[in-house]
């Protein structure tokens, strides 16, 4: 689900739609100093273990980094069940340019472990070398059009110039309207690239008004599937699937379990339920089934 931004042919008809009234092709001129006390906002999505060393021991790192760009830095919390992080820098456009390229020395230094799953997986097929690295930044989908220009135009020149690759995922991340665009290049490379990347994003600033931004959840990783089995009595199972089968539709939906039930059987009273899915999945599934169940028996003492 992945694209490199030297195509022309960004979307289709099953992608997101890029939104943006700004199409240029020549990229924004570092002499031009009329945005240079612009501020701006960079989302870069960072593992759990890469966060750990962008922070380093007691915040010397990130600290660091704070007071020689004159910055503000910060990493969200982890939350639980998750792998993902997300680093956010804020300041003057070089000046965020130069933290970002700090953070991204810290990882070379740190040579974390790859992650084998998106959206922590590297996008390029090319491995990183000791002098190279991906910074994963998260721009709102109605910002791609500024930065990737007319038929690709401005991403082309970004690359070729500076020497760097940048690579988009198709979809959105999940419920938000964010895409990831990877960066992979050497330190020296990605601080010039940014300084013109900041400036492509700044001319189109107003447009992230409503940007639905990515939050990381836990457990949604997890792929480890579990099987789990409920007995009801034959009498409710009816009602349990609902008319045409829409309420354990609706179930399987929700939770993205697989849901089989037995066929009714002579000489017993009750039916099988089978899930199968990630145990956050299977979770799921049998709390909806529960309660609808006891929705069921509290209906029918009312009656």
């Amino acid at each position: 689900m992945t694209e490199s931004l030297f195509d022309t042919n960004f979307t289709s008809e099953n992608d997101p739609k890029v939104e943006s009234n700004d199409q240029s092709t020549a990229l924004p001129s570092l002499e031009d100093k009329s945005n240079a006390d612009a501020l701006i906002n960079y989302r870069v999505l960072v593992s759990a273990k890469e966060a750990g060393c962008l922070i380093g021991t007691n915040g010397q790192v990130i600290d660091s980094i704070r007071g020689e760009t004159n910055t503000k830095a910060g990493i969200s919390r982890l939350v639980l069940g998750s792998h993902e992080r997300i680093l956010t820098v804020s300041g003057k456009l070089d000046d965020c340019a130069k933290a970002l390229s700090y953070f991204a020395q810290a990882l070379i230094n740190a040579n974390v472990e790859s992650y084998n799953y998106f959206p922590l997986k590297q996008l390029s097929s090319t491995p990183n070398t000791e002098e190279t690295t991906i910074l994963r930044l998260l721009i709102p989908n109605t910002q791609m059009g500024t930065l990737i220009g007319s038929k690709g135009a401005r991403i082309q020149q970004i690359q070729t110039k500076y020497n760097i690759s940048m690579i988009a995922s198709k979809s959105f991340l999940p419920g938000s309207n964010e895409r990831l665009v990877e960066i992979q290049g050497r330190v020296d490379d990605i601080y010039d690239s940014l300084r013109v990347i900041s400036r492509c994003l700044i001319e189109d600033f107003s447009s992230t008004v409503g940007t639905v931004y990515y939050i990381p959840k836990g457990g949604h990783h997890s792929t480890k599937k579990v099987t789990t089995t409920l007995s009801f009595p034959n009498e409710v199972v009816g009602l349990l699937i609902g008319r045409k089968g829409s309420r354990i539709d609706g179930v399987r939906k929700v939770s993205g379990a697989t849901i089989a039930i037995s066929e009714p059987e002579d000489g017993k009273d009750e039916r099988v339920f089978t899930l199968t899915g990630t145990s956050q999945a299977v979770e799921k599934a049998k709390s909806m089934i529960i309660q609808n169940f006891k929705r069921e028996e509290e209906r029918r003492r009312s009656e």
